[in-house]
């Protein structure tokens, strides 16, 4: 039977806005009861949306009156009951340190014992050197992240995630110093953040560019990370990961300093020297593979918002003159957005409007009139989706869940300008979204939830048969990108239920570091503290 009943299956913190959507023809009369069968709220859904994305009409039903703590479902005349869910100060706990300890269950290069990954345990991986494409040296590159379902590691993504991990710990130090259980002088959070960092140190060469990627010449079967054992290579350096590389060292050197300041510094010297090699670094039309590569791309055509991100990073980090000429320079031609790895103006504007340093009052003004409109538009979709989703019937493409996740950071850009609660609530709406509150009536996040997806594709997860926990599904994609939906969705197919739970449906089904980076960082600038 399909579900007619959709809300968030981790629940609500008391004090959030709480919507139920059904899939109904006429206004639904509902029930709130608590999980011993007491009823607690009778109601009528009487907002109707004519929802095109996913096809069907939807009727809003609002219970945020509920908010006593206890676990509840909801029924409505006709169309039965919905899951279980739980209404806590907590009720996200699970989800955020299962997506957390996804990182480290991402490790390449080391051990993963089984006391902290289970039967994703495995022994160190792809340790071996990487040879430099088209030469015949060779690097020692281990370490970091794999980047997805596959085994490659790239930097342009890598940047970006340790970004957003970085956001979250800033936004929500009370939920993120709850990862892990160690002792050491370093934050258990942290510590995951620099093994990252740490890769990412040895992808630059000595004239201070960086190396787009490492990985084998082509992707592997579905074995475990140790099994796969062929030569590894380093792609060319891009100006793309360039930049990236020097903004996210400039950012990491805040959040290290007061524990190690020699680390502090050896960040703030390979930003300072990733930044020197871009300034004569000139790449057009982005990086692309060589010929006999052919790993995740990341190819970008445009390097001017990642040089906008770096320039605004370094001058709140640094405070010297070149950065801030470079960044008022870029802004001035155009002001960037987006959170994606492709689009990163967001980060430079976080950046040049938080920085201790002076700045342009007047571009300030702008960027945050831009940071406003933007928000706005999100705002209106928002409020016009039987969902509560900020995507547009258009945009259901692979990784619709992390545009989900970072229309939802936009709109917490909005709030913390302008403090209007309006804008919160709709970035918590993208949270319940991925939570299950959706078409497809699925937790996009592995392990949690009542109906979590349960066949990503993930090479450890697809050959142990069962799903690595805490990761976040590319979502719905109406593409038709790969085999799998090419034999069971059609053109005709609702955009916003293109998603296929089988292992072999990398256009819907993917996971990324980067997704659960912007998961994270939704995450923890939305909740309560």
């Amino acid at each position: 039977m399909y579900k007619k009943i959709f809300m968030d299956q981790c629940g609500y913190q008391p004090e959030m806005k709480k919507y139920v959507t059904f899939c109904a023809t006429e206004p639904v009369t509902f029930s709130v009861l608590k999980s011993d069968g007491s009823p607690v709220l009778e109601s009528v859904a009487e907002r109707r949306i004519e929802n095109e994305a996913a096809q069907e009409v939807n009727y809003i039903g609002d219970f945020s009156q509920v908010c006593e703590a206890g676990k509840y479902y909801i029924k409505a005349v006709g169309l039965g009951e919905s899951d279980i869910f739980e209404i806590g100060e907590n009720v996200y706990l699970d989800a955020f340190q299962k997506a957390v300890h996804f990182f480290y269950l991402q490790r390449c290069g080391c051990e993963l014992t089984p006391e902290r990954a289970g039967i994703f345990a495995h022994k160190a991986c792809h340790t071996t050197k990487a040879v430099v494409y088209g030469t015949k040296e060779t690097v020692e590159v281990s370490g970091g992240w794999h980047d997805a379902g596959d085994y490659g590691r790239y930097i342009v993504p890598a940047a970006m995630t340790v970004a957003q991990l970085l956001f979250a710990w800033e936004a929500n130090p009370s939920l993120t110093k709850q990862y892990g259980d160690e002792t050491g002088e370093l934050p258990t959070y942290l510590s995951e953040i620099k093994y990252e960092l740490d890769w990412m140190l040895k992808m630059q060469r000595a004239d201070g560019a960086v190396y787009h990627k490492v990985s084998a010449y082509r992707f592997c079967g579905f074995i475990m990370p140790e099994e796969e054992t062929d030569e590894l290579v380093l792609s060319p350096v891009s100006v793309t990961a360039t930049a990236d590389f020097a903004a996210a060292m400039a950012m990491a050197v805040r959040f290290f300093a007061p524990f190690d300041a020699a680390y502090a510094q050896t960040l703030e010297n390979a930003a300072k020297r990733a930044y020197e090699a871009i300034k004569t670094m000139e790449q057009p039309g982005g990086f692309h593979n060589p010929p006999e590569i052919v790993t995740g791309e990341y190819d970008d055509a445009c390097d001017v918002d990642e040089r906008y991100w770096a320039a605004a990073e370094l001058y709140k980090a640094f405070g010297e003159k070149q950065y801030r000429e470079d960044f008022e320079a870029l802004a001035q031609e155009k002001i960037h957005h987006g959170y994606g790895w492709r689009d990163m103006g967001s980060y430079g504007n976080r950046a040049y409007l938080s920085t201790t340093f002076e700045i342009n009052e007047e571009l300030c003004k702008r960027i945050k009139e831009s940071m406003l409109a933007l928000a706005d538009e999100r705002f209106a979709i928002v409020e016009n989706d039987g969902y509560g989703t900020a995507l547009r019937k258009s945009e259901y493409a692979w990784g619709s869940n992390l545009d989900t996740a970072n229309h939802g950071l936009h709109l917490c850009d909005a709030y913390r300008l302008t403090g209007e609660q309006k804008y919160l609530e709709a970035a918590r709406q993208q949270i319940h979204y991925l939570l299950g509150r959706n078409p497809m009536g699925r937790c996009y996040l592995t392990g949690c939830g009542t109906e979590p997806i349960l066949r990503p594709h993930h090479r450890p997860s697809g050959f142990l048969g069962t799903a690595m926990p805490g990761m976040l599904s590319g979502g719905p994609c109406d593409w038709l990108a790969d085999e799998v939906v090419k034999e069971i969705f059609t053109k005709d197919t609702p955009p916003a239920k293109a998603l296929a739970d089988m292992t072999g449906s990398y256009s819907t089904n993917e996971v990324t570091i980067y997704w659960n980076s912007a998961f994270v960082q939704l995450l923890c600038e939305t909740l309560q503290q």
